[in-house]
């Protein structure tokens, strides 16, 4: 007998093949055409998805903003027949309401080892029994969500440790199954290999190597959260997780008779299956919807600031990087300001739709103010400027920012001050210039930045924040905050100046 396995993760509500701006071989509707026809190759079919699921793309913001009520993505899942969930960090972004709506209707699949006080009725684990073979699969979130989240979406609510949580269930999950797997929303610490060297700073979010180094029941992880791509054995263990957006997934199968497990990384971009019309149908009227919503103008430009070499504007600076510290530091009164140019900003042509600035901003991150010392600033803009590498006199990227995954979006840009990096100058000490209005940065002195609120947290990338106090914090989306600015001035001046320069 043979059982087909097959893992979604971190899907982030795409669902056409589309980022919305052009045609892109990724989404769930690829995805399941192709499962649709491949299960029927197999005596069994478990479908399980680890999370990042309703938020992330237009179509998730889109349908955030029509109140609460049924999931049509999570209907989509159901059509497909999954048989599992896992939640991931990002299912929390609109709330514990809206969650409970998307969730509801499918909470005896999800399976939840070690979110507490979740108002919903989960399981920790599920044995899927086939002709009496049997696999365990336990659900394990990330618990690092509170050092991201907004207070308010999480209250009540406990995130325990995977580890515990996994040692807690591991006998009763032995006694009954043939096969434990571990549907992990959270990722690898260390390197994919049996010396497990830490690949990043070991805080907890990700512990999935710290489960290989103290169980060995685990025979397969499915993993997600860190948007890597990677199907690999670590020992005897099966480990795997997709991209992002649902430009790939794992596919696994067991043959009972030899327990001999086989697996890969499926391409949603070598798939030739056409998608299934039956699929589509349910959220046709959607996305009709979600495209008039999104071709709502709402602003215009002197002259257009598009990005046409992402890697250039983090070197020189960029008038769309000028305008989102503009709309920070007039929204919050703040001094300063901190942006990330996340890797699908386009920037915007002269007129300004919906679709533009959720394209350029899919993320629901709100504002906040930290007051922090001259000296900790100083050393959040030396944090940034680690970012860059020079070899052979060519400025690159640090290996700190691709490995084990990229992670451009952690160099930050500054605005409300002018300084210099000097990039042959060792990591520590390449801000040679800080002036703010004109004066050199004063140390001592307590300043006010504004940022978003996942970098205001998560002081692991940047620990100059750590502990800073919060002056201010605003609840609604910098999506919206920038939607607003838009519809506050009839043209928006292009700012060409740039406050920062790297030396190399």
């Amino acid at each position: 007998m043979k059982i087909a396995i097959y893992q979604t993760s971190d899907l982030h509500g795409y669902v056409y093949p589309t980022n919305y701006v052009s045609h892109q071989e990724l989404g769930i509707l690829k995805i399941a055409s192709f499962i649709q026809q491949d299960q029927e190759n197999y005596d069994f079919a478990l479908k399980i998805d680890c999370g990042d699921l309703i938020q992330g793309s237009p179509l998730t913001h889109y349908l955030s903003k029509q109140g609460r009520g049924t999931n049509p993505i999570i209907r989509l899942m159901e059509t497909i027949g999954y048989d599992a969930y896992v939640l991931g960090n990002h299912e929390f972004n609109y709330g514990l309401d809206y969650l409970v709506d998307a969730y509801e209707q499918v909470s005896d699949k999800i399976i939840n080892a070690n979110i507490e006080g979740l108002p919903l009725t989960t399981k920790p684990y599920e044995i899927f029994d086939y002709e009496g073979f049997k696999i365990a699969c336990i659900g394990l979130t990330t618990s690092f969500i509170p050092n991201w989240e907004n207070a308010e979406n999480i209250a009540g609510i406990t995130f325990a440790d995977p580890v515990d949580m996994y040692a807690h269930y591991e006998a009763e999950m032995q006694a009954q199954a043939d096969v434990i797997i571990v549907c992990y929303h959270g990722g690898f610490e260390c390197s994919l290999d049996e010396t497990m060297t830490p690949t990043e700073k070991l805080t907890k979010e990700n512990q999935a190597s710290e489960l290989l180094q103290k169980f060995t029941s685990i025979d397969v992880v499915l993993s997600g959260h860190q948007h890597r791509s990677f199907m690999t054995r670590i020992g005897e263990v099966i480990c795997s997780q997709p991209l992002n957006n649902g430009q790939n997934f794992a596919k696994l199968v067991i043959d009972t008779q030899t327990r001999a497990i086989t697996a890969e990384l499926v391409e949603v971009s070598q798939l030739q299956q056409a998608i299934a019309p039956e699929l589509a149908a349910d959220l046709s009227v959607v996305q009709e919807q979600l495209a008039l919503y999104l071709e709502q103008q709402i602003g215009r430009f002197n002259q257009p600031l598009l990005i046409t070499d992402i890697f250039q504007a983090r070197v020189e600076g960029h008038p769309f990087v000028q305008l989102l510290h503009k709309i920070q530091m007039e929204t919050s009164g703040a001094d300063c300001s901190a942006v990330s140019l996340f890797d699908n900003a386009i920037g915007f042509g002269t007129d300004v739709t919906i679709r533009d600035v959720i394209v350029n901003y899919p993320y629901p991150n709100t504002l906040k103010v930290l007051a922090v010392s001259g000296e900790k600033l100083q050393a959040a803009v030396e944090k940034a400027a680690s970012y860059f590498t020079l070899v052979d006199g060519q400025l690159g990227v640090s290996d700190e920012f691709i490995y084990p995954k990229k992670q451009h979006y952690n160099y930050d840009m500054f605005g409300g001050f002018d300084y210099t990096i000097d990039v042959t100058k060792p990591v520590g000490q390449r801000v040679t210039i800080m002036q703010i209005g004109g004066q050199p940065l004063d140390v001592t002195k307590t300043y006010t930045i504004a940022l978003n609120n996942y970098r205001a947290t998560n002081t692991a990338i940047y620990p100059a924040y750590e502990d800073a106090p919060v002056v201010k914090e605003f609840s609604v989306d910098i999506g919206e905050l920038i939607m607003d600015y838009f519809q506050a001035h009839d043209v928006v001046e292009v700012d060409q100046r740039t406050n920062f320069t790297v030396i190399k």
